[in-house]
């Protein structure tokens, strides 16, 4: 098992970082990356089952399937197919859950309905920006539901009364979240030598002329006006994928920091 682990997280980590160059140079990740970790992961699944095929596992493993679809293939369907869709994906979650909770398999596949809906409602919120981001937090879910485990790592060990409630997915977003703010430390700074001191704009973006905001990777900042210089406040776009696969390293390797909380 060790071995399986080892061999997803070498294909998580090349497809990561493939991800991160095209996230550096176009801010734009082809869909091809999250659908080798989803099938990763969905192969991985089946290979964990292998000696013990149960109705229950087979319709977790339809359901996650359901989901990789889902975030994958836009499209526009009638609304009754929408519901029809929306809700054999939801029994391929809740009959398993009713029935066979105490299967270890189908209790860490309920990771990835729960993540699903997690990020989806995060990214809807605004809180995760771009659509690759909250793809690749799903497949990530798909490929590692529980915590990877492999040749004594990580080093922070991860108990299980715990680990149910902060999957390894979510504690890869809080690291993640981490290591980003490292990149508006210069920002911070040079607004500081600038006296660009506005709170909290100061913290989360910098100034600069009205007209190149649109072919920069920025977002401007919601209710700020272009102001007598020409310059408004924008947000820098920060490729995201890069702290993701840092983190992802920085999980599995090292382990997840609030379990030493």
């Amino acid at each position: 098992m060790e071995s399986l682990t080892a061999a997803c997280m070498i294909v998580l980590t090349v497809t990561l970082v493939s991800a991160s160059v095209h996230d550096v140079r176009t801010r734009e990740v082809p869909d091809m990356h999250w659908i080798v970790i989803g099938m990763t992961g969905a192969a991985a699944a089946i290979a964990a089952m292998s000696s013990d095929v149960t109705t229950e596992r087979i319709m977790v493993c339809v359901g996650s399937a359901m989901i990789l679809f889902d975030i994958l293939y836009e499209r526009e369907w009638p609304a009754h197919l929408t519901a029809l869709f929306y809700g054999t994906m939801a029994m391929m979650f809740a009959i398993p859950l009713m029935t066979a909770l105490g299967d270890p398999f189908v209790k860490a596949s309920m990771t990835v309905p729960a993540c699903f809906v997690l990020f989806l409602a995060l990214f809807f919120g605004g809180v995760i920006k771009g659509g690759a981001d909250a793809k690749c937090m799903i497949v990530l879910a798909m490929m590692f539901p529980v915590y990877p485990e492999m040749f004594g790592f990580p080093v922070i060990g991860i108990p299980d009364a715990v680990s149910v409630f902060v999957p390894f997915a979510p504690a890869v977003l809080f690291h993640a979240s981490l290591f980003s703010a490292i990149a508006f430390i210069p920002v911070i700074a040079r607004n500081a030598i600038r006296g660009d001191t506005k709170f909290p704009n100061m913290f989360i973006g910098c100034r600069m002329d009205a007209e190149r905001v649109e072919n920069s990777h920025v977002w401007p900042m919601r209710g700020c006006a272009t102001e007598d210089d020409g310059k408004v406040w924008a947000v820098p776009q920060i490729p995201f994928i890069v702290p993701i696969t840092a983190a992802v390293l920085f999980v599995a390797f090292v382990g997840n920091t609030v379990f030493l909380i």
